[in-house]
């Protein structure tokens, strides 16, 4: 296998699930993914010197996850989000503000390594802070310009607004959405998500992306290319454990 450099940037923090705490984020799952996959993945984050930050270094350590693209800040916790789960076991968020992960700073290390990177991942709930988000843009402007860009666009209430999408989908490559986020990337962009196929096509179109994917919840995914081909994965039958995080483990796959 030919091991790629991956580069997840943003969020790490704790899922406060009823049954407990888990460590997550869609960055930090869609490296551990990659590191599963056998690729050099490194995540760049930022945690609290507290508890759950001490937590998170053993956890990336038990995975298997390098230390080295995380910075460390003593004036602010570690990124945390309650977790509620509805009758059909779907996940409400509420993320806690003012957090380490909206403190990552552009540092010697990142500016060495990105001109490594083969794929660099980012969403947009790191981006809510100018800090995290200035310093992602640095990288995205001076990464190898045959590195892939993945956009998971992972909209959170109150976390985002028109013009970081739009600054994103600007740099990306590759977008990832769920059918549910397709009503507010509609909204924003004066799209009809009525018919997804068509909407997965203009976008592609629209954003000069590489390809699209659109996760369908328990009925699959599709995806576009930029050569207009259309492809409808349907979903498998499985035992639903926990949802949280079955998107950004889509996402790995596809990549």
């Amino acid at each position: 296998m030919n091991q790629k450099t991956i580069l997840s940037f943003g969020e790490i923090l704790w899922d406060l699930l009823p049954e407990g705490a888990v460590i997550g984020g869609a960055p930090c799952n869609f490296a551990f993914r990659m590191h599963n996959a056998g690729h050099r993945s490194i995540m760049v984050s930022s945690l609290g010197s507290d508890t759950y930050g001490t937590k998170a270094q053993k956890e990336l350590i038990r995975l298997g996850l390098p230390l080295e693209g995380l910075q460390f800040v003593s004036q602010f916790p570690t990124g945390t989000v309650e977790v509620s789960l509805d009758a059909d076991r779907n996940p409400n968020y509420y993320i806690v503000p003012g957090v380490a992960y909206d403190q990552i700073e552009l540092n010697p290390y990142l500016e060495k390594i990105v001109r490594q990177a083969d794929v660099i991942y980012f969403g947009t709930l790191a981006q809510r802070s100018t800090r995290s988000r200035d310093t992602l843009h640095w990288l995205l402007h001076h990464s190898p310009p045959c590195a892939v860009k993945v956009y998971d666009v992972n909209l959170r209430k109150n976390c985002y607004n028109k013009q970081t999408i739009q600054e994103s989908l600007l740099q990306a490559d590759i977008l990832k959405l769920s059918d549910e986020e397709t009503d507010e990337v509609a909204n924003f962009f004066g799209l009809d998500n009525k018919d997804l196929i068509k909407m997965g096509r203009h976008l592609v179109s629209q954003w000069d992306l590489r390809c699209c994917l659109i996760t369908l919840g328990s009925k699959g995914a599709l995806a576009f290319d930029e050569d207009g081909e259309t492809i409808y994965q349907p979903g498998f039958k499985v035992e639903l454990k926990e949802p949280v995080g079955a998107g950004d483990a889509c996402t790995a796959g596809f990549i």
